[in-house]
């Protein structure tokens, strides 16, 4: 009956106008939800629910959906790296900003570019959920004491991915200098909307992070059960499991990614059901994805400005921008093995006017639904197959080959029939991990982070004989490592402007 309530409430405010985002430094905003005064409005377990349910919604973003999970953060996880690129040819321009890398001042970061905003609301929103909870002055607190607890569990969970989040944007990586650095700012109370806070560094904020999704574990109060659209226990679990990845702690990586795999009774995806199953209809969605952005109609859709209108060929016949299209190197790499079940999820174009690509198949179709509009396909933020790579390069980094080998090629195994491409512990190399992980990841805003946490060099072309489909790109854009200051993102201007305790990052004028 919660869930049927949730989906309701949902449903209400997707339909109302959205009233909350338009003013500077407004990004900790004093309503916990959309058309409900701050003072006073969680009175009950009714209003939690409904401010959660606003928490949710915040995820997808702000400002047309394009600021946080609805588009931009999947889309700089990606494009800045050397698997995804900008459709220069076809795209409407709508996934260029960073893959170009043009930007050399703060000014040109702007809320709908960047995941600041939305990801702030998320916080602001959770922190007014967590406080109503936790303060007990609730008017039914005491009867519905269990119900209202689980919801501070997701509310945590949800506030320490934004935060999370922000650090690996704003932030340098965790395994740079420990996070001695700065990060953003932490904000864990209710703030009014001109609060001037001043940034963390990254240490603490992933000392928050950590202290939150490992407060939602041990309250025992978030379900186990999956239910589309909303954190569960082993939301939580993977979640940690990429935080402590993204740390360097490889054993307590390790730790949480086996906890998943052993206990959650998700399973992998076999070749045959992989190309369909990322469809929300399809019966063995929910087999591998723990937790995704879910889209219930019109109301409450990301509309052609969400990823999947992206990702979609603008001339196919279930159309979109077609803004984004896999790299001629990736493509060249995951075709090698023919019997690869991920080049199920790669599209031919139905149209190349100009031959930009051969025979090769540059569409990913990872956003999909069942054959109908891609806009209102679900958006998959957390896999099982992510819990299992974790595990493989921890363990491997921790010299625990029988355990890499083992959770490496149960991926493996799981996405080609070709027996040749199991890995022994003999075999077994770091790099193969990594690439297992760009295969599989692929889409889903994940390579620029790892290769930032790992310290690696993305170089998506080095000339023009192995340029591919990609544009003419600036040389400091064309190889670059974490030392480059562009790999760190500019906090808006509006908000240094607004906050004099807010210091920029280097590199960026205003």
């Amino acid at each position: 009956m919660k869930a049927i309530n949730r989906l309701y409430i949902f449903m209400l405010l997707a339909a109302m106008t959205v009233a909350t985002t338009s003013c500077v430094n407004n990004w900790l905003e004093e309503a916990p939800y959309d058309g409900i005064p701050a003072d006073g409005a969680l009175q009950s377990s009714s209003d939690v629910e409904t401010a959660l349910v606003g928490v949710y919604k915040s995820f997808k973003g702000t400002s047309s959906y394009t600021d946080y999970y609805g588009q931009i953060m999947l889309v700089m996880g990606d494009v800045r790296g050397e698997d995804i690129q900008y459709n220069s040819v076809y795209g409407s321009n709508r996934a260029s900003f960073y893959y170009y890398m043009n930007f050399s001042t703060a000014s040109e970061f702007s809320r709908s570019n960047t995941p600041w905003q939305s990801p702030y609301i998320v916080i602001g929103r959770a922190n007014r959920i967590i406080e109503a909870v936790e303060g007990g002055h609730l008017s039914d607190a005491e009867a519905e004491a269990d119900y209202l607890a689980s919801m501070a569990a997701e509310a945590k969970v949800l506030r320490a991915w934004a935060l999370f989040d922000l650090t690996r944007v704003y932030g340098k990586p965790y395994t740079m200098d420990n996070g001695a650095s700065l990060g953003v700012p932490v904000v864990t109370q209710p703030l009014e909307s001109n609060a001037k806070p001043a940034r963390n560094t990254v240490a603490e904020c992933y000392a928050q992070v950590v202290a939150d999704l490992k407060d939602a574990i041990n309250s025992g109060q978030l379900s186990k059960s999956p239910t589309p659209g909303y954190a569960n226990h082993w939301t939580a679990v993977a979640l940690l499991s990429r935080v402590y990845l993204n740390m360097g702690d490889n054993a307590n990586a390790l730790a949480q990614a086996e906890d998943l795999i052993n206990n959650s009774g998700y399973s992998l995806w076999t070749p045959e059901q992989y190309g369909t199953a990322w469809s929300k209809t399809d019966a063995a969605h929910l087999n591998e994805v723990i937790f995704e952005i879910a889209i219930s109609g019109t109301t409450d859709w990301v509309d052609r400005n969400g990823v999947a209108y992206l990702y979609a060929e603008a001339n196919a016949a279930i159309p979109g921008y077609g803004d984004i299209v896999v790299t001629k190197s990736f493509y060249d790499m995951l075709a090698a093995d023919a019997e690869d079940a991920r080049l199920d999820v790669l599209l031919a174009p139905e149209q190349d006017a100009n031959g930009i690509f051969g025979d090769a198949k540059p569409y990913l179709n990872k956003y999909q639904n069942g054959g109908a509009d891609i806009r209102l396909a679900n958006i998959p933020l957390l896999r099982l197959s992510e819990v299992y790579l974790n595990a493989a390069e921890a363990a491997f980094a921790l010299g625990q080959k029988d355990k890499a080998e083992q959770y490496l090629n149960a991926i493996i195994s799981n996405r080609t029939t070709n027996a040749q491409m199991l890995v022994t512990q003999n075999t077994l190399t770091a790099e193969r991990i990594y690439i297992e992980r760009r295969k599989e990841l692929v889409g889903e805003g994940q390579r620029f982070f790892d290769a930032m946490r790992r310290g690696e060099t993305i170089t998506r072309y080095t000339n023009d004989n192995d340029r591919g489909w990609h544009d003419v790109l600036p040389a400091d854009s064309r190889t670059y490592n974490r030392d480059y200051y562009k790999a760190v993102s500019a906090i808006p201007q509006a908000e240094i402007n607004a906050n004099p305790n807010m210091e920029q990052n280097p590199g960026y004028g205003g």
